[in-house]
This record gives C-alpha cells, structure tokens and sequence, in this order.
C-alpha cells in the first residue's frame, strides 16, 4: 500500500475536484494525518480507532462528523488498494427523542355515519381477502368524514350522497378523481353484493390526456450493456456500509429477475423469502395486483443465480425474511426501483425507458419466439401459459402484446380481417389493467 501521506493527499485532490472538500473534512484529514505520522507513518485499524475515540470535551455531532469523515476515507481506500481497515463507529445521539409511533389508519375507528358499520363490514373482507391497502381506506375515511358532516341526520345511502361527494372539484383533474373515487365503487360494488344497497356504480371521468407510452424496445446490445453496468455499480460515498453491501448485491439479481421472469417491479420488491423455492426454481407471488397469487417458473440460469445471491445475503443479513431486503430487513419502495433503473439506463441510452418495460420486454420476447419456431398451431396453449406466468388476470390483458410484435399482428391481420380491431384493441386500457 501507498505511504499514508501520498493516499491522504490524493482523496483530498479528488475530493477538491469533485467540489466535495469543505473546511471540516479538510482539518480532519490534515489532524488524521498527523496522527498517523506521530505513530510511524502507518495506518491501522488500532490507529483509526484510537484518532476516532470521543474525547472528554467534544460534542456528540462533532465527533460524529469525524467518523463519517474518516469512515469515508477508509472506504475509498479499500476501493482503490483493496486494502480493508475497520470503519469506526459511534453510537446514537443520546439526546434523540423518537418521534410518537402514528397509529395504522386501518386500525382507527370509524366515525359514526350512515355507512360506518358497512364499513367496518368491508374493512374486514379485504383485510381477509389480502387486499387491506392503507391509500384505499384513507379514500373511505374521507367519504365516511363527508357523510358524517354533511348528512348526520340521513337514514341510509343513497345515490344523491354518493354523487355529492363524488362531483369533480373545481381544479381537480380527471385522474385525481377517479382515482378518489375507485374505492367508492368497490365499495358500493361490495355493499350491493352483500344486499346492504342497492345502487349504481359511480361513473368515472374520462381522461382527456390518456397515456399512450409504448414500452422502450430494449435491443440485445442495450440489455448487455445495462446489466454489465448494474455488475459494476458503486454506490454514493455517503452510503453506509451496509447498505452498500446490499445495494452491490441486489440490483444486478434483482433487475435480472424482472427480465427473466416477466414479474411486476411490486412483485419483485415484496417477494419473501419463503416463497421463493430455489430447488425446484419455482417463485410464489402472494403479494400481486388485487387478489390473483400465481406461480413463476425461473430458467436454470436464473435459479443458480439466485442461489448465488442468497448465500451472499444470508453472509451478511442472516434470517431475513425479504428476499431483496433493505438494512431493515423491509421491503424497498418504488421509488428505490425507479430511481436505480435510471441512474444505470442514463449511462447506456439517452432513450426514455423504465423498469416496467423489462416486463413488456419479456412478453414480447416469447411472442417473438413463437413466430420464429413456425409452430402456429400451438398460439392459444402458449398464449394461455403466458399469461398464466405473468399473472394477468384476464386474457385479454395478454393479448394486448400482440400489438408490440409487428410480425405476428400482420399474421393475425391476414388471416382475421376486419375482427382483427375486436381482437386487438388499443394499447390505452392495457396500461391501466396489466
């Protein structure tokens, strides 16, 4: 390794020329530094941990920001000699006060109304049925909260109610309405089913500006060079070492599992770690879209892989429970999904693609198959099994792919003529129901 004054020196030019050299980690360094040559010139683990102790005097952040300094440099260390020293610690601020835990909306009650025992009712189905979803009950709180103000007095719901509360308000877009609303008709779909009422659905507005978003048509070059860039990524500095460890090891299995597999990003974030049978290669999908569990089928190669990877996982967060966990052995957001699709997509392609599209990919690349293997006969069986393997709840959800494989939509063409349209309509509604 470098002499530590050569290696101090050069983090402090490149952190200088990434703009990332404040007043304070510069004095740390310079104090660090120093340290080391009053002790030999060397640096070890014992050296960073005796610099790195609290000194009587020094407040809880000051010595927290020496930490976070230090730790840094021995991580950039490591990544440019290969050489590991152990990252200092410091413990938790003593003066932290946690924040009081909010209570879960699905476990408050209900405020007295004309449909709050209805529900309660209905609360209990979906809760049963696997399909509680905390965004859909805070929708029916506020019809609740409205019913409870504005008809305290009515006996029962009635249509008037529901169209009250559901006209569109003066700047409220089309989508954010429907999208208020959409509880609201399960809900009365629930209640007419039940016979509690016997009412009309609330009709939605139709959106002036429909996404028509066709699917990036990922090229082999593409793929190759994404899922090299997914092998070789660095996360941030300011990452902390576990997350780190985690990130390195996830989003190349995890991105490639969604290119293999056809799975939902949703469906990939909340997969467990029990319902993924690494010897037979089978995936369960419990947590999906509505209620529609169903079965994935990995090709070998991805089986090893994620063989591979979970032995790598257990090393570093035995008995965790999320298959692609974060350091709270919790499941990532969307946002996670989103954002790291993009940061490794932008150093391949300036073309507009998300990770959805790995989904759109996998059907059409099957589709694509079929055409090429002269085996026509066999369309609807192979239709059927891949829709099955995505968990599309409807056929017709399938079909719409058909429209992304120009080869096989000109066959269909010629031999279905002008019920080619019933067959295939447009992707619009597809993007809504996948």
């Amino acid at each position: 390794m470098k002499n530590i004054g050569c290696i101090v020196e050069e983090y402090t030019n490149l952190l200088t020329k990434e703009g990332r050299l404040d007043y304070a980690t510069g004095i740390y360094l310079k104090s660090f530094l120093r340290y080391c040559e009053s002790h030999g010139g060397v640096m070890n683990d014992m050296l960073i941990a005796e610099w790195s102790h609290r000194r009587d005097s020094e407040k809880y952040y000051t010595h927290r920001a020496r930490c976070i300094i230090i730790r840094r440099l021995v991580r950039h260390i490591a990544t440019e000699t290969g050489v590991r020293f152990s990252l200092p610690s410091y413990p938790p601020d003593p003066g932290y006060i946690h924040k009081p835990i909010r209570p879960k909306v699905c476990g408050l009650p209900f405020r007295p109304s004309i449909i709050s025992k209805m529900l309660e009712t209905y609360q209990s189905h979906i809760e049963a049925s696997g399909r509680l979803n905390s965004r859909t009950m805070e929708r029916l709180r506020r019809f609740n909260e409205f019913c409870a103000s504005k008809y305290p007095n009515a006996k029962k719901l009635t249509a008037c109610i529901i169209d009250d509360f559901c006209k569109r308000g003066e700047k409220e877009s089309a989508k954010s309405r429907n999208n208020r609303i959409g509880a609201v008709r399960e809900f009365v779909r629930f209640a007419n089913g039940r016979g509690f009422t016997a009412l009309r659905l609330p009709l939605t507005t139709p959106r002036a500006n429909r996404c028509t978003y066709t699917p990036h048509p990922f090229t082999q070059e593409e793929l190759a060079a994404f899922f090299a860039e997914a092998d070789s990524f660095t996360p941030s500095a300011t990452c902390n070492d576990i997350r780190a460890s985690l990130v390195r090891l996830e989003l190349p299995v995890f991105f490639r599992l969604l290119y293999s597999s056809g799975m939902r990003t949703t469906e990939a974030r909340l997969l467990e770690r029990c319902n993924v049978d690494l010897i037979a290669g089978v995936i369960n999908i419990c947590q999906t879209k509505g209620y529609n569990e169903h079965r994935v089928a990995l090709h070998e190669s991805m089986r090893q892989a994620l063989e591979i990877y979970d032995k790598k996982m257990d090393a570093i967060m035995p008995g965790r429970k999320t298959f692609f966990p974060n350091e709270y052995d919790r499941p990532y957001s969307d946002a996670w999904v989103s954002s790291n699709f993009k940061k490794l997509w932008k150093r391949v392609s300036n073309d507009y693609a998300r990770a959805y599209d790995l989904r759109s990919n996998y059907a059409v690349t099957n589709i694509n198959k079929w055409c090429g293997d002269g085996s026509n006969s066999d369309w609807d069986r192979k239709l059927v099994c891949l829709s099955r393997s995505m968990g599309h709840r409807y056929l017709q959800n399938t079909i719409y792919y058909y429209k992304l494989v120009p080869l096989l939509s000109e066959e269909l063409e010629s031999v279905t003529g002008s019920a080619y349209d019933e067959l295939l309509p447009g992707l619009n509604k597809y993007f809504e129901n996948d």
